[in-house]
Parts: C-alpha cells; sequence; structure tokens
C-alpha cells in the first residue's frame, strides 16, 4: 500500500462529519475508527492509499445518520415586471 497517514484519512472523513452537522460523540468517534479499520482490511496490503480514502469517504453514510442536503436553486425566481419603457414622464 502507498504510503497514506491513517491521520489523514481519520481528519478528512471527521471534517466531512462535522461539516455535514454530525455532532461528535464518543460512540460517534468509535463508530468512525471502526469505518477506518474495516476500510483498511478490504483495501488489503496490495492496495493504493488513495483507494483507502475512496473507501472510507464512499461507506461514510452507511455507518451515520447524515442529515439531508436540499442544494439551493439554480436562479432566482423569474417575475414579469417593468423597467419603465413606454411610459409617458
Amino acid at each position: 500500500m502507498t504510503e497514506i497517514s491513517l491521520q489523514a484519512v481519520f481528519n478528512r472523513a471527521f471534517t466531512y462529519l462535522r461539516a455535514s452537522g454530525v455532532e461528535m460523540t464518543v460512540e460517534r468517534y468509535r463508530t468512525l475508527l471502526h469505518l477506518i479499520e474495516e476500510s483498511v482490511a478490504s483495501v488489503g496490503e496490495g492496495g493504493q492509499g488513495d483507494e483507502l480514502l475512496e473507501l472510507v469517504m464512499e461507506r461514510i453514510a452507511g455507518y451515520f445518520d447524515l442529515p439531508e442536503t436540499i442544494p439551493p436553486k439554480a436562479n432566482p425566481e423569474l417575475c414579469r415586471g417593468s423597467i419603465g419603457y413606454g411610459r409617458d414622464v
């Protein structure tokens, strides 16, 4: 396996969880460590470091209840209006 710090994988997953609004408790820390442990076992010795990070990030939704995100609208609503053409002043 190529060199990748397990701390870097933990930090990336932890930051993602916090940014998603998940409050980290002792039990959730343990769940995160368990997720990383299982991912290391799945990747094995022949795997690449980036595969480990990818696998952890793919599996994170299966281990944690992530809040539903509602994407913002792509543009504002269209409203009919007038900019004053044709008005007698």
